[in-house]
């Protein structure tokens, strides 16, 4: 949640839960339940390892058992393969350990720093689009033509 959001719904003075659950460091665990759609393939970093400096080094999780703590799924076991400067150093999924010891955090790449524009992809992609859209239109007139 952004600094803005968070601001705006703290003005009242009344702090809500998801304020608090946002701001506050996350167990793998918590990170993962949040991601649910998508924790297959999801990328995480420990914060410590972040805060370090070393890049390209992440977990890609594979698989997720929840364990219930308080009515919540935050407490289990999880497997993925180790990334250390961009290689995998198994082919095989592995039980991540710090799950609850360590803060994570979502990786993102140093190198991403935001999409970068090709023209001739562009271009390409936009003549592609506009035939799809008349072979569509030919295809519809012939239907109506069809039809009377």
């Amino acid at each position: 949640m952004s600094k803005l959001a968070a601001g705006l719904l703290t003005k009242g003075g009344i702090v809500p839960e998801s304020v608090k659950f946002a701001s506050k460091p996350k167990t793998l665990y918590e990170l993962l339940n949040v991601q649910r759609v998508d924790s297959n393939k999801y990328k995480a970093v420990p914060q410590h390892w972040f805060l370090k400096g070393f890049d390209e080094c992440y977990y890609e999780v594979h698989r997720v058992k929840y364990k219930l703590y308080n009515g919540q799924p935050t407490h289990g076991k999880a497997w993925g393969i180790l990334y250390w400067n961009g290689n995998p150093l198994s082919e095989q999924p592995k039980e991540i350990r710090g799950g609850l010891k360590f803060n994570w955090m979502p990786y993102v790449s140093p190198h991403a720093k935001g999409i970068f524009y090709d023209a001739e992809k562009a271009q390409s992609i936009e003549r592609r689009r506009s035939m799809l859209l008349l072979e569509y239109g030919k295809t519809q007139q012939q239907d109506q033509i069809q039809e009377k």
